[in-house]
């Protein structure tokens, strides 16, 4: 049967799940729901070592922060050779600290209002989304400290996990200076045509149409798209247009649509969720750029 403690903190973080022991029991052997450390631990050091970006929820605060997974370097230790003291690094493998189940360290939130939100709340919820499905893991802000002098968030380690199948993925807003180019081919004589998207999920991409203010482009409509960006790297991938839809903007109104991925293999799947961990990364500095310009007091963390 379900430990009476571990059942509560359940509750707490997803008070939405009336699971009662022996539902909960269930979805343990399932998979549905994680509270092996061991298996835990496997999670968190995955996304350290992938830096991928992971959503955070603030107790009921409907607002989306954003954060990721980082090392707990120990500080340098002191060597005195031939009466000189040098300081080097001891003995450690990334993500080690993990393994010891004692705490979690993540960067600081974006956007940098959550900084102050999450002193202020009970429950952190972190979400690590992949193509299939989403982990959900329950924590609480320990304190604000600092690693090697790098100001970070101490959680403790989350002792509960959901899993949940077929979760919404995060679109990532694509910055104009990243550069990132599709080639979309159509099939039968239908033209070909480039353009620069919108934004990019695991699942898939929103496009605007180069042809202005018509559009030839159909639901359902299978395309074979080319991605370039920066540095020579492409990917290629087929894709399945879900809508059309009329967009306005600055110039007008013009035609954009949402494509869904065919992620035929796992390395392909891999490779899309490595893109948008890219494009992630890149958007959560143009959304540290705009915090700077507000003062977020790193002086005083």
């Amino acid at each position: 049967m379900a430990d009476e403690t571990l059942l509560k903190k359940y509750h707490l973080f997803f008070p939405g799940d009336s699971y009662q022991a022996e539902d909960f029991d269930a979805a343990v052997d399932s998979g549905d729901i994680i509270i092996d450390p061991g298996k835990i631990v496997n999670l968190l050091q995955s996304a350290l070592h992938d830096e991928a970006i992971l959503e955070v929820e603030l107790d009921d605060l409907t607002r989306i922060f954003f954060c990721r997974v980082l090392d707990h370097m120990p500080e340098l230790e002191e060597v005195e050779t031939d009466g000189v003291v040098m300081l080097v690094e001891p003995e450690y493998t990334r993500a080690e600290y993990l393994d010891e189940q004692d705490h979690l360290i993540i960067t600081p939130l974006e956007p940098s209002i959550g900084n102050y939100l999450i002193c202020t709340v009970n429950r952190v919820l972190l979400r690590i989304l992949s193509s299939k499905c989403a982990y959900e893991l329950g924590c609480f802000l320990d304190h604000k400290v600092r690693v090697r002098g790098m100001p970070v968030l101490q959680c403790s380690f989350p002792g509960v996990v959901r899993q949940v199948k077929g979760a919404r993925a995060y679109r990532a807003k694509i910055p104009k200076e990243m550069e990132l180019l599709v080639h979309v081919k159509r099939q039968g004589k239908r033209e070909p045509f480039a353009t620069c998207p919108i934004d990019i999920s695991v699942e898939g991409m929103l496009l605007v149409d180069p042809s202005g203010k018509y559009s030839t482009l159909q639901e359902e409509e299978k395309i074979r798209m080319e991605l370039y960006w920066p540095k020579g790297r492409s990917l290629k991938v087929n894709a399945r247009i879900i809508h059309v839809s009329q967009l306005r903007d600055k110039e007008g109104i013009q035609y954009c649509c949402g494509v869904q991925f065919d992620l035929a293999t796992r390395s392909l799947a891999r490779e899309i969720e490595l893109l948008v961990a890219g494009v992630q990364r890149r958007r959560l500095r143009e959304l540290s750029d705009i915090s700077d310009e507000f003062g977020v007091d790193f002086v005083n963390w």
